[in-house]
């Protein structure tokens, strides 16, 4: 079986990025190292993921463990928030 070489490997720096998860850092660095478009460097970084099917679940498992992080944060300020209101309503006037 041989490799595909439709497309060019990316730069090693932007690989790394791309198995840390962070693909718009990656997107940055082919866009700096090869000086092209942003739409270039989208479609290349898609298509050496799309080459990699183990690097698209983990990318995807990455930004699913973000979503949750970034939803928890949200309830716990929310209820911060809400604790306040209620602590301003109801018991700042009962000293």
């Amino acid at each position: 079986m041989r490799a595909e070489r439709r497309f060019k490997a990316l730069p090693l720096e932007a690989a790394t990025l791309l198995s840390e998860g962070n693909v718009i850092e990656a997107i940055k660095v082919v866009r700096k190292a090869e000086r092209a478009g942003r739409r270039e460097a989208k479609a290349r970084v898609a298509a050496h993921i799309a080459q990699d099917p183990i690097l698209r679940v983990q990318i995807e498992a990455l930004q699913s463990a973000r979503r949750r992080k970034f939803f928890f944060w949200f309830v716990v300020v929310d209820l911060v928030i809400t604790a306040g209101v209620i602590y301003w309503f109801f018991y700042r006037g009962s000293a």
